[in-house]
This record gives C-alpha cells, structure tokens and sequence, in this order.
C-alpha cells in the first residue's frame, strides 16, 4: 500500500485555505463555534471543576486560555483541560473529532500569537486527516473492525489528528509532522467500555495533550518511526485484522474531497450520546400529541441499542448518557432533554429510578410504544434526527450554552471573531473573549 504516514505529514504540512472548498471553510466555522460554546457550558460541570482543581493543585500557569474560566496554563495542559471540557458532556457535534483537534491547535496558536488564517487551516487538516482514516471503525455496529473489539475510534486515531494539526501551527515540515505523527501512532489507545464514565471525555483531553507534546518534540528533532501506520508491527498491524479493501481506502481522497464539504457538521441537541437522540424526539413528539404523567404509565418499550448503549441500569447522570432508559425516562417526566437533566438533582430523583425500570428493550424496533396502565398503547415511530446545521442555528445553541458565563457584548464578539477567523491578525482576540472576568 502507500505510505499512509507520509500522505498524512505532506498534507497537513502543505494544506493552504487556497486549497480548501468554501463549504469546509464554512463547515469549520461552525464546528468551532459549537465546541467552544459546549466547553464554556462544562466549566460549571463536575468533569469541568475537576480539570479547574487539578490546575489548582498542580500550579498551571502559562500562556493559554483555559476556556470559560480565568485560569491560564501551558499549551500542553490548556489542550488537555479544552479537550476534556469540550467532550465533558457529550454535547460536542457528532464523531466528536473538532474537541482535541481544536484544542491541541487553539492552544499553540494562541501562544504564538498565530492569525487567525492559521488556525483555520491547522484545524482543517487535523480534521480532514481524522476523517480520511475514519473507515478503520465504520463498521462497528456491524461487529466488524476494532470499534467491535473495544477500541474507540478517538482515542486511536485523534492523537494522530491533533498532532497533524498542532505541527501545522509551529508549522513542522513534513519530514518533522512525519515524526510527530509516528510518535503519537505509538500514544494512542481508549476503550469503547469507557462511555458513561469520565474516562470519555478524558479521552479527548488525552488526544489533544499527546498530538501538541508529539509536535512539540517533533519540532525540536525527537524521532519517531517513519511507517508506524501502515509498517509490520504499527498500528494497522496492531488493530489487525483489518479489511484489505478498508485499508486501501484510507486517506484515499486525502486532498481530493474534503469531508467538511462532503458532510454537515452535525451540531447535537441533546447532551447525550447519539444513539438516544431519535427515540428521544419520538418520546417528545409523543408528549406534544398526547397529555401523559409518568404516574400514567406503567411500561415502555424501544431498541435500547444495548450498543453501544452499554449502560442499562445507569446510576448516575454520567452513565444516564449513554443509557437509553434514562434518557427516555427524563424526556417523559420533564417533557425534555437538557444538560442539566445530567446533573444530581434529576439523576437522584426517585420518581425518575422507577420510571427508568419500566423501560424495556425491544430489539430492531422502529417505534416508541408507551403502555399506560390502563391498558392503552400509545405508539409513536422513531425518525432520522436532524441536527443543528446551520449557522443560525449553532449561533442561538452557542448563547444557551454561555449566557450564564459571558456577558452579552462578550458573546457577540466571539461569534464575530469565529465568523471572521481567516481575517484576525492573532488568535489571541478570540482567546481573550474566552475568558472570565
């Protein structure tokens, strides 16, 4: 096969926004938007508090913006805590690549003082190169590939990703992104196992500290293996066995198409895993139709997509993510679906726990059915999701998500700086805006 290494470095080393369709430059914009304002709205969260006290403990300090909050640290430990909250509460946009990719590339540039220009670009080819080698997991629901196996698709390629993206700011040359790139195949690695838990949005944290660190090392002349993809014994060997016909594929188009243009960056409306969100707006669909109480019903049934729903009776609100039953079971009782329907307050409610237990698997069911207690069926179909996708749209999820943090100006000035990124002499405007008072 090709080199895949070297076609990954020569393109994130080469890639100007010259090169990039108006569509993806678009797609980006948006994508950034929505991570940025999905991070703001975690700092409050316990994963968010958490990061804030580990830089307490630890004495951040440095150049880079913590975003949300006025705290401030090196690049290396800015990316990891902007990763982690980006991907805090699951509400990131779908495939969740624009959390470390960001964050590894938004951290060096902002202590470099790079435009704005580079950052767009940076970003794009750490997401372009994420998304060219995303066929290695799509086949998971299949139970086929190493998604089936346990491996999670972030955690093995985004350290990749993050590095390409991280070398373009400093900016490496290829034979440099080269080496950052076989150094971070060789840093790579997060279980499927970990969803519901904190260890998820670590993860992207993870990704993002890995790709700068490799970049880092990389520019000052550490080495790493020149094939560490595609070579015996590298990472494609180690994920084996892998499709022949999937392993040519990779990064086939690199360069050629662009997945920001080819996809609409799908910006979530529920803070949940993805699987839940249509059984989700067949529940609320259900209650615009029909006047219900929880104390009304007495069984529901759906496909709880036990995967890669894996958490069937979950505990807390962290598991209720990735549970099917709790989040069809909040969306009854409180007629929605929001962030802070995670948080201990619903989680602990006892009418929510009885209700969760009346929830029951109906394997490749395409309806939602309600069984009232008197008998009655109330049958609603589960539809294809559509997620936010416009910028109009990203724009009113982006001021829900930080109207309790930013003022009014302030949040009208980082969508402006977004809108205009190409043109900003330095990204530090933008970082600046992210910060609290």
């Amino acid at each position: 096969m090709i080199n895949l290494s070297k076609k990954l470095a020569a393109f994130s080393a080469g890639l100007t926004l010259e090169d990039v369709p108006v569509e993806a430059i678009a797609n980006g914009k948006l994508a950034i938007l929505d991570c940025l304002g999905v991070s703001v709205l975690a700092v409050s969260d316990e994963v968010g508090q958490a990061v804030l006290r580990l830089a307490r403990k630890e004495s951040w300090q440095g150049p880079c913006t913590i975003w949300g909050s006025a705290s401030r640290a090196s690049a290396r430990d800015a990316a990891f805590a902007n990763a982690t909250l980006a991907h805090a509460l699951d509400y990131d946009d779908s495939g969740h690549v624009t959390t470390y990719i960001l964050a590894a590339s938004a951290t060096l540039a902002e202590r470099g003082s790079i435009s704005g220009r580079t950052l767009l670009e940076a970003f794009i080819a750490g997401r372009e190169v994420r998304m060219s080698l995303d066929p290695l997991f799509a086949n998971r629901f299949a139970g086929v590939g190493p998604g089936a196996r346990g491996w999670h698709a972030n955690g093995i390629l985004g350290p990749i990703a993050a590095a390409c993206a991280a070398g373009k700011i400093l900016p490496l040359d290829v034979a440099q992104m080269l080496n950052a790139i076989g150094l971070a195949a060789g840093s790579c690695g997060a279980l499927g196992r970990d969803g519901g838990t904190m260890a998820k949005p670590f993860r992207a944290g993870h990704a993002a500290l890995t790709g700068v660190t490799c970049a880092l090392l990389a520019q000052d002349g550490f080495t790493g293996d020149t094939e560490a993809l595609e070579g015996p014994y590298g990472l494609l060997s180690a994920l084996a066995p892998v499709d022949q016909e999937v392993v040519n594929s990779l990064a086939q188009n690199l360069g050629v198409e662009f997945s920001l243009a080819k996809h609409a960056v799908k910006a979530k409306k529920f803070a949940a895993a993805n699987a839940t969100h249509a059984p989700v707006e067949a529940m609320l669909r259900l209650l615009q139709k029909n006047r219900l109480s929880a104390a009304e019903v007495a069984r529901i049934e759906c496909d709880l997509k036990p995967y890669p729903l894996l958490r069937l009776s979950p505990e807390n609100g962290h598991e209720g993510k990735f549970s099917m039953a709790y989040c069809l079971a909040v969306a009854l009782l409180q007629g929605r679906l929001n962030p802070e329907d995670f948080g201990a307050a619903t989680a602990n409610k006892r009418e929510l726990k009885d209700l969760i237990r009346s929830v029951h698997h109906r394997p490749g069911g395409k309806s939602l059915i309600v069984i009232l207690k008197t008998g009655e069926q109330i049958v609603e179909p589960v539809q294809p999701i559509r997620d936010h996708q416009t910028w109009d749209e990203v724009v009113y999820k982006f001021h829900a998500c930080t109207s309790q943090v930013f003022t009014e100006s302030q949040r009208a000035s980082i969508i402006d700086h977004v809108a205009n990124l190409e043109k900003l002499p330095s990204v530090k405007s933008l970082t600046e805006a992210l910060k609290t008072r």
